[in-house]
């Protein structure tokens, strides 16, 4: 029985530690294509992120590994799961409002 409890705290491990990455690249993407998107003539919508730091990749890489950290540290890694669903909706966005000014 013991094994098994570790296994499967073992696969949970991996698929938190999964869900972890997916968002900062995420993050990381959507700064990219927020950069490419402003450089074709696009206006950033966020008015935090239009003072400058919008595509900034470290600084979007950055504050998406805090909140990580924070959401494991406060044992709320289960939200990882919609956070991600929000920024691949995001992404697709920017990317299919990139493809559609080329």
């Amino acid at each position: 029985m013991a094994r098994l409890r570790l296994a499967v705290a073992q696969a949970n491990l991996r698929r938190h530690i999964l869900f972890c990455i997916a968002f900062v690249g995420l993050n990381i993407l959507d700064a990219q294509l927020t950069g490419t998107a402003l450089a074709l003539g696009a206006s950033e919508l966020n008015p935090i992120a239009a003072t400058g730091f919008g595509s900034s990749m470290l600084l979007k890489g950055l504050i998406s590994l805090t909140v990580v950290i924070a959401l494991l540290l406060f044992k709320r890694g289960k939200l990882l799961k919609p956070l991600n669903l929000g920024m691949l909706l995001v992404v697709l966005w920017n990317g299919f409002a990139i493809w559609s000014w080329m």
